[in-house]
């Protein structure tokens, strides 16, 4: 199942038992988490060919470089901007837990039991990080099982890990930058056609291939 962001259920295709799901959704912090788009208001403006003294649309160009970059996230796989995420469980899963990718760190594993007593595990005693593995995953370390408690009722297991690159990464010089394109391509579409479905439009067309082409270059294969 893909792996879907902003609280929807998150299961791992390693997991034998597909009862074992998780949710995830962005760390809560204070302020919230904000993000370094990896296209820059400017750049879009000199490819929409607008003046850049001319700000009165930069408001609205940002929103859909946002948009542009969550799109080819859903087509990559991975997160293109650095985020923390939360990821819970009710229980242990079968015995791996996978992570959102490009995985940077685990910052958090720990579980609640039936009466609210909360055990935080460390690394490498409690728990292994494999984040070679694109996904990355979390197991329990060579010949060990996951720690036996009665979990409290809902939500009972937390890992916190940060996913996703910086604006230096290499990734932009190499795949990324058909990425880049593509993000540019789908919002200047959207740019040039404020009205969704225009006269003897399809409303289930597709993107073009030139856009789809450039956002899912070099994307992380789904684990079977």
């Amino acid at each position: 199942m893909t792996n879907f962001p902003y609280g929807y259920p998150y299961i791992s295709p390693y997991d034998s038992n597909f009862d074992s799901f998780g949710t995830l959704r962005l760390t809560d912090t204070d302020p919230a988490q904000t993000f370094v788009e990896p296209v820059a208001v400017t750049d879009v403006k000199d490819y929409l060919r607008i003046d850049a003294g001319d700000t009165g649309q930069d408001a609205q160009i940002g929103v859909m470089i946002s948009a542009a970059r969550e799109q080819a996230e859903i087509f990559q796989n991975r997160d293109l901007v650095r985020k923390q995420w939360d990821l819970h469980y009710d229980y242990w899963p079968a015995y791996r837990i996978q992570l959102r990718a490009p995985c940077v760190s685990v910052d958090l594993v720990e579980y609640t039991d039936l009466t609210g007593a909360v055990t935080m595990m460390a690394t490498p005693a409690d728990y292994f990080v494999d984040i070679a593995k694109q996904p990355a995953i979390v197991t329990p370390p060579w010949n060990r099982s996951w720690p036996a408690f009665t979990p409290a009722p809902s939500s009972a297991i937390l890992v916190r890990h940060t996913s996703g690159y910086t604006n230096a990464s290499p990734f932009w010089a190499g795949s990324g930058a058909r990425v880049k394109m593509g993000m540019q391509m789908l919002i200047s579409a959207w740019f040039e056609h404020r009205i969704p479905f225009e006269r003897g439009s399809s409303s289930d067309a597709e993107f073009p291939f030139s856009v789809t082409s450039c956002l899912s270059y070099g994307a992380l294969e789904r684990a079977r």
